[in-house]
């Protein structure tokens, strides 16, 4: 059993005894312009079209990832298909779309993660979500045995056009209520940068 195991967030609720809420839990958060760069990069993108997930997180989810880096001086790294081994008897396995951790990289292995990216499979937003929710447990448990943990952790499920955001607080799931679109990226920019702040200040 691995992360993509887990198609239904009730399943996920239900193995690891969570909680869920739902709320708007970025409203205060103050939007950042894109680039211009970014801006190009992305109507390019959408006038070429797609015939895959890989091409979406290619020409979508990647660029703006690669803003945020860049936005906060390069001291975020983001993970791209990496395996992440936390509990393999729990299901708490196998490869991330996309990690997000503080700081430069310097080494191969994963640094203590704040955010798990999901690209929703066949654009089925729950599925994504369901997967990246247990991504987040098993980051929880991985921090952990690295000695590091944090408050809150951040996740996203998107197909490259929409975007679900939440935040797992112990055993709580909270469920942002508004789906972003591709179309509010400058939303998008601030939700990352709120949360590479908001978790910075417990290092």
């Amino acid at each position: 059993m691995a992360y993509s195991d887990y198609k239904k967030l009730s399943k996920v609720v239900e193995a690891f005894g969570l909680q869920t809420t739902r709320s708007s839990i970025f409203n205060d958060v103050k939007p950042i312009p894109p680039s211009d760069f970014l801006k190009l990069a992305l109507a390019k993108s959408r006038n070429i079209g797609f015939t895959s997930e890989k091409e979406r997180s290619e020409r979508l989810v990647s660029p703006i990832l690669m803003e945020v880096i860049e936005t906060n001086d390069f001291d975020i790294t983001i993970y791209s298909g990496h395996n992440l081994d936390a509990d393999s008897e729990a299901g708490l396995a196998g490869e991330c779309d996309f990690l997000m951790s503080l700081g430069q990289r310097a080494l191969e292995v994963i640094e203590p993660p704040i955010f798990s990216i999901v690209e929703a499979k066949r654009e089925d937003m729950d599925y994504g979500v369901a997967q990246c929710v247990a991504q987040l447990i098993g980051v929880q448990i991985y921090n952990k045995k690295r000695n590091v943990e944090f408050p809150y952790l951040y996740g996203c499920s998107t197909d490259g056009l929409q975007w679900r955001f939440f935040k797992l607080e112990g055993k709580v799931i909270h469920l942002d209520t508004k789906t972003y679109l591709l179309s509010e990226v400058d939303s998008l920019l601030g939700i990352f940068n709120f949360a590479y702040n908001d978790c910075k200040k417990f290092l």
